[in-house]
């Protein structure tokens, strides 16, 4: 019994102990953590990525002497050009650790998903990067170089996450996206990165890049992206607008309230009388005054009058908003999906890209001021 004992026992450790056969050296890969993918002039697709290299030596400050490498490749295919990158990068290509994937604009308006597909069908693809639209060559963008930071994947990470943060964008990751492209009745928008040749705003974030299925079509400036984000019921800690609402006031600052949004309660009903559709947008916000150089709202009444005036100042960025959402067609909050659910009959006979631009979408909103400031 002794000798059986051992023996199971040692064909119990054998098999917990054994390597793995599937194991994966970080000293055999490049290690890549932020692509982009441009189209070039002979629409092949243009790959650069950027990964992390270590210099010998420790600097002054006792911080590691790391930085960041840009190199590109061309291909026929995204694989194809990874195939290339093979060729020039020392180890192995691997971008399962990307944490941000960028487009050129020109490439993002011929339709990403072709680029992603290779992605979507790998083990080990990215599938948490966080997707975004570039205003230019997506390889410009990865040779820009930020003096307070060390990665260049670290900054375009960093900036993204800043951005969400902040109300102004909103992200996505490449998992996220797949089923809204591939869905009828919605599109995706994606955070959009400007590029300037001045240095202190050489890349920022502009607001949010609209879509048709897969294509780039268009764009909402910041202002516009919070309403969309606001009408897409999406509040952040941080949301806030700049409106106009006293036009007449001769000193600028006087013109404009900052709000700050607390609460959204929002209600969409679609409406398909005589096959007809319109939409119709109620939403109710609870807001905080953040600045309002104008008045000193010390009475209810004048709490009243401003909200009056910032309904009215809302409900004109909601119509600029969805104008441009309505001539990018792109539908962003998904209006094509309720009337595929819940007036099926219609949604059968009509074509939703030829039909969204053109329908009425009309907005209402309710506003309630719950916080002024603490002196008045």
């Amino acid at each position: 019994m002794n000798h059986r004992a051992v023996l199971i026992w040692a064909s119990s450790m054998s098999i917990i102990l054994c390597g793995c056969w599937d194991q994966r050296l970080l000293k055999d890969h490049t290690l890549v953590l932020t692509v982009g993918y441009d189209q070039t002039d002979d629409e092949k697709i243009l790959n650069t990525v950027s990964y992390p290299v270590n210099k010998a030596g420790i600097q002054q400050n006792g911080v590691s002497n790391e930085s960041s490498k840009v190199i590109s490749s061309q291909g026929e295919t995204v694989r194809d050009a990874e195939v290339h990158m093979d060729k020039i990068i020392p180890e192995k290509f691997d971008m399962s650790k990307a944490k941000v994937i960028l487009f050129g604009e020109e490439l993002a308006a011929h339709g990403v998903f072709p680029v992603l597909d290779s992605t979507y069908r790998d083990l080990r693809g990215p599938l948490n990067a966080k997707v975004a639209i570039v205003d230019g060559k997506a390889k410009d963008a990865l040779n820009f170089k930020e003096e307070d930071s060390i990665l260049i994947s670290q900054f375009f990470a960093e900036l993204l996450r800043s951005a969400e943060r902040g109300g102004i964008t909103k992200n996505e990751n490449v998992q996220a996206i797949c089923p809204i492209i591939l869905s009828e009745g919605k599109d995706v928008v994606l955070p959009y990165i400007g590029l300037s040749d001045q240095k202190e705003e050489a890349v920022k974030v502009e607001g949010l890049a609209l879509f048709n299925d897969d294509k780039f079509t268009g764009r909402l400036g910041l202002q516009e992206s919070g309403m969309l984000l606001i009408l897409q019921d999406n509040r952040t800690k941080a949301l806030s607008l700049n409106l106009n609402v006293n036009d007449h006031e001769k000193n600028n600052e006087k013109k404009f309230v900052n709000v700050v949004v607390r609460k959204i309660k929002r209600k969409i009903k679609i409406n398909t009388n005589n096959n007809q559709i319109r939409a119709k947008i109620k939403i109710n916000l609870k807001l905080d005054i953040d600045e309002y150089a104008s008045n000193k709202l010390s009475s209810e009444k004048e709490v009243k009058v401003l909200s009056k005036k910032v309904e009215k100042a809302l409900n004109e960025l909601a119509k600029e908003t969805l104008n441009k959402m309505q001539e990018a067609n792109s539908d962003a909050l998904g209006l094509g999906e309720r009337v595929k659910a819940y007036h099926h009959p219609v949604w059968k006979k009509i074509d939703w890209n030829k039909a969204y631009p053109e329908i009425p979408i009309e907005t209402t909103f309710n506003v309630e001021i719950v916080q002024h400031g603490i002196i008045n």
